[in-house]
């Protein structure tokens, strides 16, 4: 609002100011006049009129009734229609100034209908802001749709194993380079895409907005997908990888390569091949059957079905081979090896631990001969050569599962350390007990007469069901069917111990072509008829 520094009137005759202060300038004058909405006057008589500041009424123009305007009320609309500005140039001061009304009036003729800033209006007129350009209206901007995206909650590209260079200590054999999934797991889920919302222009159009696009998991075989469309889970267990821009889910895991640092540890839930060999100190575990065209140096192999090894085992006296099926090799040294069911080697079985729930075989190769070490077998040893020339220690034990003669064994333990205890917890207790008679068991005694009384029940307890155990296994093998035999195919050398079903036999001299086989309670020989 200008500041009063002058008094104008107007009359028949003209337009008169008169001064209402003396410290203006002409720039000040010139600015309230238009202020004013005084367009139009006698720059010289202004001019002197500012000089001399007089204070009685000087004129300055001429009555026009044409330049005596109204306010002007100037709309103006971006190109896009997205913003209204408003301008206020100034009615001449003897007539009225626009209401809020009138300029809603001014942006309805221009139609300007949405996104009004009713404050904005309010300043422009209460204020009497002129020769200022104030927006007065902002449309909506329309916001398009954000697409769908694909979160992986299991990163198929296996990123994880990338090492950490700065880590005092890395256990590289545990980094394997594959990624393993169980059926049912969530590999990945889809966040889907948004509507977008409309906008509006201060014109009042609607303002279309486009909706996100939509993305389709990038998979191939092995998933499923959710009802909704948005979980990905495996369908199989298998390996999970990337290929040709498509995920998949591989029930067979094939290596192309060692097992080493560049592969890491296996962990599979599904099958594995593997070309190279399995080298010392790493793991081999799978679901599946495992399949090994190379050889096993000092390493750990299991599996819940079948393990074939090409090369052979070399156990290094650390290396274990463990399996619910069958267990192929081509040969054995040092070895520890367990099998579910019957364990076939094509070449020699030297100083190892070999034990399977039904039958040892080993033959086929040039040199088909155990020696050293103690195979085991539920039901049948057969080989080539048993033993050696040089009297090897060869212990072979048939008759019994070995996985049960174990059993029997480790409990046989366990019961004897049971009682043991059950009979230094009743000494503690009659030591207690008179203690208590005798009325010297203080508070500290008593807790550890009720704290002994417990451990005796407790015990008791696992020593009945370990003895019912025993008695269960010992009727089992009792009632065992099988006849345990030993086969050998060429000669069984001196040093050379046979048990069938708990009965021994000392081989003393070299035998040719001969069964082992258990008869009216001794261990008999037979001649060999396989």
């Amino acid at each position: 609002m200008a500041q009063e520094i002058v008094k104008l009137e107007v009359d028949s005759d003209g337009i008169w100011v008169s001064a209402l202060v003396d410290n203006f300038s002409l720039a000040d004058l010139t600015a309230f006049l238009r202020a004013k909405g005084v367009r139009k006057y006698d720059a010289r008589a202004v001019d002197d009129f500012a000089r001399h500041k007089n204070r009685t009424r000087q004129k300055i123009a001429g009555r026009s009734e044409v330049d005596e305007k109204s306010a002007q009320i100037i709309v103006q609309l971006s190109k896009d229609n997205m913003t209204a500005s408003i301008t206020l140039e100034a009615p001449f001061f003897t007539k009225p100034w626009p209401t809020q009304t009138d300029v809603g009036e001014a942006l309805a003729k221009k139609n300007v209908v949405s996104g009004l800033d009713q404050e904005a209006l309010k300043s422009l007129t209460e204020l009497k802001l002129t020769d200022e350009t104030v927006q007065v209206a902002q449309g909506l901007p329309s916001k398009n749709g954000e697409n769908a995206w694909i979160e992986y909650l299991i990163d198929p590209d296996n990123k994880e194993t990338e090492v950490d260079l700065a880590a005092q200590k890395i256990d590289y054999r545990t980094r394997s380079v594959f990624v393993n999934v169980r059926k049912g797991d969530k590999v990945a889920v889809k966040h889907p895409a948004t509507p977008g919302e409309n906008g509006e222009s201060v014109t009042g159009n609607e303002l279309k907005a486009l909706p996100g696009k939509d993305a389709a998991f990038p998979v191939g075989s092995g998933f499923e997908i959710s009802e909704d469309g948005l979980v990905l889970s495996a369908a199989i267990d298998g390996r999970l990888l990337r290929k040709d821009k498509k995920l998949l889910v591989l029930p067979e895991l094939e290596v192309k390569s060692d097992v080493d640092f560049s592969v890491g540890n296996i962990n599979f839930n599904g099958s594995v091949k593997i070309a190279g060999a399995v080298r010392e100190g790493f793991q081999v575990i799978a679901s599946g059957s495992i399949e090994i065209k190379q050889m096993v140096e000092g390493a750990h192999v299991e599996s819940s079905n079948d393990i074939n090894i090409t090369g052979g085992v070399r156990g290094m006296g650390k290396g274990r081979i463990i399996a619910k099926g069958n267990v192929f090799a081509g040969f054995a040294d040092q070895a520890y090896i367990r099998s579910q069911g019957n364990i076939e080697i094509k070449n020699s079985v030297f100083h190892s631990d070999v034990a399977a729930q039904y039958k040892v075989t080993v033959l086929g190769g040039q040199k088909a001969q155990i020696a050293g070490g103690k195979v085991q077998a539920g039901v049948e040893v057969i080989c080539q050569i048993l033993g050696s020339e040089m009297g090897t220690k060869t212990d072979i034990v048939v008759g019994i599962p070995p996985e049960q003669a174990e059993r029997r064994k480790e409990l046989q333990v366990l019961i004897g350390q049971h009682q043991e205890n059950i009979e230094k917890l009743e000494t503690s207790l009659t030591y207690l007990k008179k203690q208590d008679q005798a009325g010297a068991l203080d508070d500290a005694k008593r807790a550890m007469m009720a704290s002994v009384t417990k451990s005796k029940f407790q015990t008791q307890s696992a020593l009945k069901s370990m003895s019912k155990e025993l008695q269960e296994l010992e009727e089992r093998l009792e009632l065992s069917k099988a006849k345990g035999v030993v086969r050998v195919k060429e000669v069984c050398y001196p040093g050379v111990t046979i048990t069938i079903r708990g009965v021994s036999y000392v081989v003393r001299e070299p035998l040719k072509f001969t069964a082992f086989v258990l008869d009216g309670g001794e261990v008999r020989l037979r001649a060999f008829d396989g």
